[in-house]
């Protein structure tokens, strides 16, 4: 029997990975996931080579009171509001998507580009989707992950993945053969679409940031390339770990949920 071992969301895109006991999944995917973005002096997305450089930052969003704290890696705690009261300005993401963001004043310009050592502005995503890059939801398997912890020679923690949903199930890669296939978890009922492509954040450590571990040369070695489903970004394929799907049906997942295959 496939269960929910795990979830996880993140507030504020590129910072530390949270993983709450429930998630409300929507059809933008899990509700409040990366509603919110770090963007650099050039109005642009931290990009992912420097995310590591934010994952000891722990957000948390409050949004009955529209308010965000955040936590910093010496335990200090601050508090402000999330309102997007500031500029606004459409973003485009490789292409990909476009998104219009605007500014969440407050004290989090001073205390993101203190602690980054350059200027960084905190924003909020106001387009249907928020910072999701591809499809709504993605979800990895313990059994891959041992798998790739076999192959790698060393523990793979699935935050290094950043899904909403790790499912524990004992078959290594079953889920490759799953494209196309509805799976209902919780009160949610998802399609399965194709595996991540997946880029050299994996190699960093989901706490502190730094590069600790080579996963990529490992998935390279064993796992075949994969494209963007629905033609995005032709012509760009790297290894394939974890799995993106999208929203048929939206509801509550909690931990401990039974993972169900549909027709």
């Amino acid at each position: 029997m496939i269960k929910v071992a795990q979830l996880g969301q993140v507030f504020v895109k590129a910072t530390r990975f949270q993983h709450p006991e429930s998630v409300e999944i929507d059809r933008s995917g899990i509700r409040h996931d990366r509603d919110f973005a770090l963007v650099e002096a050039n109005n642009g997305f931290v990009s992912s080579e420097r995310h590591g450089d934010f994952f000891p930052l722990s957000f948390d969003f409050d949004a009955a009171n529209d308010s965000l704290s955040l936590t910093l890696p010496d335990g200090l705690v601050i508090q402000g509001p999330a309102a997007a009261t500031g500029p606004s300005w459409d973003y485009n993401h490789f292409t990909i998507r476009t998104f219009t963001v605007s500014e969440v004043e407050g004290p989090w310009a001073k205390v993101l580009s203190d602690f980054a050592g350059r200027p960084i502005r905190l924003v909020r995503c106001l387009s249907s989707g928020t910072a999701i890059d591809i499809l709504p939801v993605t979800f990895v398997t313990t059994g891959s992950l041992r798998r790739l912890s076999r192959e790698l020679g060393a523990p793979v923690e699935a935050a290094r993945f950043r899904a909403g949903l790790v499912l524990d199930n004992v078959i290594e890669h079953e889920e490759d053969g799953w494209d196309g296939r509805l799976i209902r978890i919780g009160a949610a009922t998802l399609k399965v679409r194709s595996a991540v492509p997946r880029c050299q954040i994996t190699g960093m450590d989901p706490l502190g940031g730094a590069r600790d571990l080579d996963v990529m040369k490992t998935l390279v070695r064993y796992r075949e390339k994969q494209a963007y489903p629905d033609g995005l970004l032709a012509g760009y394929e790297t290894p394939g770990f974890a799995t993106y799907a999208e929203v048929i049906e939206p509801g509550t997942v909690r931990l401990g949920d039974t993972v169900i295959l549909l027709s």
